[in-house]
């Protein structure tokens, strides 16, 4: 705008020229003057700013600009005559207040708030108007200088609204049409964040707080006459939890109806549109996911976070919120809170769509039914789930082990066999007890069935993650438990004691296929069915019922025994039968080699060698020492050597045996 009066005025002083050079020449000194005192408050500006924003301060170039006006405006003063430059200095006295009061400056973070002081006042819009008639106008004015009439429009500069990072602004309008009955907020209208005036009061925005919200962290040109603006902390949900929605506005939902209709708002960030959607009051299908801030209009939704459910009292707890985590040997079942009616007496089918119950409005549109559902959550799953609407029950699917013994206290609550005590038969009117462990597996599609059929598929009250041992432990009370204790009773009514304990395996196969048979109705597998002792309560009957058992291990010790000394001696015959045959064999290979008479010498002399011989000789008969001598014993060998069989190295080689063990002991003799 300066530069456009200054251009004019140069324009004039041209202009001038066709009438006379000092007429030209006083426009153009004037015009200089104003352009001086412009560009100096425009250098002093600059300075200023600088050191304002802790900056370097260089000479600005319009120094430059302003030496060479200061220079020429000084050239042109100096050719005037004293009168002229007197009026030359009134005439810019009067343009400077007349300036003064005709323009108005908004400086830099601030806006001009604009009140009409003279005229009518519109009758729909007395106090704060979109048009030029009496009162505070809705446009504001922005950094700058503005030409207004001087008694006509008062100009106030006031602040730039200035919204804190972490926070949200709630905006008020204190003018505007009258909301309609029942509506606790305005409708929202296009404005530009409210900073546009006239188009909020054009386009029917109401007065009333405002579905709308200005986020964080920015600074805003608002007419603060027209809306106020308080500042309230964003909606923050911690990692690994969710946030429940309550609407506080919106239509009336239906009798019976438990959620409102699911509408698309980004994250019930756009309140506007979840309004103009249809949207309804009370709890919301959709969660808002944990690790994030949300600009959410408090005065429209009701957010509930772990932050502030310890002071809203009622059943729903931190628990509920956090995020449902399937651990890898269980599967969850799911009951859902909502839904068509059931039909039949079987879970739910499975539904498409719905991403594992994330999406709770798809699997209602689809004709999802309420209670248990046959779709599980498998082991390892990590999802956000609704707690209003859906419930997880835990149900084990690794390898159980299942004992009928004496439980402690600590086992009776947490045991999936609590309820199974040991066995006891009462047999000839004696007590007595069995220890019973099973071992079976839950399939994951077995598992829905079980908890229909074993409770815990109960679609009321707060949903969420369940670690509830109920169902199952009902199942092996109510199954397990009473096949086998039907079975024990029925064969002690038809045994005796001797019986009972003798048909121990046959009673172990039987239990065992009966069980079998039974789970596998229920789609459970079984992995084996083991009986522990049998014992009275009676220690007398106890012992007596040790001795027979004492006795047929002591006879089973004997016959054991028996068997083993019959082997020893069946070894003993085969050793005798080779140790014969070698000897056979090498006197054979003997005589062949060097002959029978040789043979016989060297044994002889063989023989000779080891005969005693007295050390001295004291007395007595001469005879009775010559008996002693060598001589006398080899004519005894000589004619044992003459009597030799010649063929005894002729036997047969057949290659002894071992006899059986169950052969008579008569046929292992020579």
């Amino acid at each position: 705008m300066d530069l456009g009066i200054y251009l004019v005025g140069c324009a004039a002083a041209l202009c001038s020229l066709a009438v006379s050079f000092d007429l030209a020449l006083y426009v153009h000194a004037s015009i200089n003057v104003f352009a001086v005192v412009v560009v100096t408050r425009g250098i002093v500006r600059k300075v200023e700013t600088r050191k304002r924003e802790d900056l370097r301060s260089h000479p600005p170039l319009g120094c430059l600009f302003l030496f060479l006006l200061l220079y020429v405006t000084a050239w042109e003063i100096a050719h005037m005559s004293l009168m002229i430059i007197v009026a030359l200095l009134l005439v810019l006295v009067v343009a400077g207040v007349a300036g003064r009061l005709c323009v108005r400056y908004v400086p830099a973070g601030h806006v001009g708030v604009v009140r009409r002081l003279h005229g009518r006042a519109h009758p729909e819009f007395p106090h704060v108007t979109p048009y030029a008639t009496h009162g505070v106008l809705a446009r504001t004015l922005l950094p700058g200088r503005h030409w207004r009439a001087p008694f006509l429009y008062q100009v106030q500069c006031v602040p730039r609204t200035h919204v804190a990072e972490g926070k949200i602004g709630l905006v008020t309008a204190k003018e505007g049409r009258a909301r309609l009955s029942g509506r606790a907020l305005a409708r929202a209208v296009s404005c530009d964040n409210f900073q546009n005036g006239e188009d909020f009061l054009l386009k029917g925005g109401e007065a009333g707080t405002q579905v709308g919200v200005l986020a964080g962290g920015q600074s805003y040109s608002i007419n603060t006459e027209l809306f106020e603006v308080r500042e309230v902390d964003r909606t923050h949900v911690p990692t690994g939890t969710i946030g429940l929605v309550d609407a506080k506005a919106g239509k009336i939902p239906p009798p019976g109806s438990l959620f409102g209709p699911y509408v698309e708002c980004d994250d019930f960030q756009d309140g506007g549109r979840f309004l103009d959607g249809g949207g309804q009051q009370g709890k919301q299908l959709a969660i808002l996911p944990g690790g994030a801030y949300y600009d959410i209009n408090p005065a429209l939704f009701d957010v509930i976070t772990t932050y502030n459910v310890g002071t809203r009292g009622g059943e729903l707890t931190e628990w509920h919120l956090k995020e449902v985590s399937i651990p890898a040997d269980q599967t969850g079942v799911v009951i859902a809170l909502d839904g068509a009616q059931p039909e039949g007496d079987r879970p739910g089918p499975s539904v498409p769509g719905h991403q594992g119950y994330r999406l709770p409005w798809v699997f209602l549109q689809n004709g999802g039914w309420r209670g248990v559902q046959e779709e599980t959550l498998s082991g390892g799953t990590v999802c956000a789930l609704n707690p209003y609407f859906v419930r997880v029950m835990l149900i084990p699917t690794h390898l159980l082990t299942l004992e009928w013994d004496e439980k402690t206290p600590g086992e009776e609550l947490t045991n999936y066999d609590a309820h199974l005590g040991r066995i006891t038969a009462t047999v000839q009117g004696y007590r007595l007890f069995v220890d019973v462990r099973q071992l079976l597996r839950i399939p994951a599609e077995s598992a829905p069935e079980l908890v229909r059929r074993n409770g815990g598929g109960q679609f009321s009250g707060i949903g969420g993650l369940h670690y509830d041992r109920l169902p199952v432990q009902r199942f092996v009370q109510r199954v397990l438990g009473a096949i086998v204790a039907s079975y024990f009773s029925q064969i002690a009514t038809a045994l005796s004691v001797q019986d009972f304990l003798r048909n121990y395996r046959e009673t172990r196969l039987d239990l065992a296929a009966l069980v079998e048979n039974e789970l596998r109705e229920w789609g459970v597998e079984s992995r084996g069915t083991h009986l522990g002792e049998f014992r009275a309560e009676d220690e007398a009957l106890n012992e007596m019922l040790q001795k027979p058992a004492f006795e047929e291990m002591r006879s089973e010790l004997l016959t054991l025994q028996q068997g083993n000394a019959e082997r020893e001696d069946a070894i003993d015959v085969v050793r005798m039968r080779a140790e014969k045959r070698r000897k056979a064999l090498d006197l054979k290979a003997e005589i062949e080699a060097l002959g029978l008479d040789n043979v016989m010498v060297l044994r002889m002399l063989k023989e000779i060698t080891q005969a005693p011989v007295p050390q001295f000789i004291s007395g007595g008969d001469v005879s009775a020492f010559l008996e002693t001598q060598p001589v006398s014993r080899l004519e005894g060998l000589l004619e044992k050597m003459r009597n030799l069989n010649p063929g005894i190295g002729a036997q047969s080689t057949e290659q002894p045996s071992l006899p059986r063990t169950d052969a008579d002991p008569g046929d292992m003799k020579e």
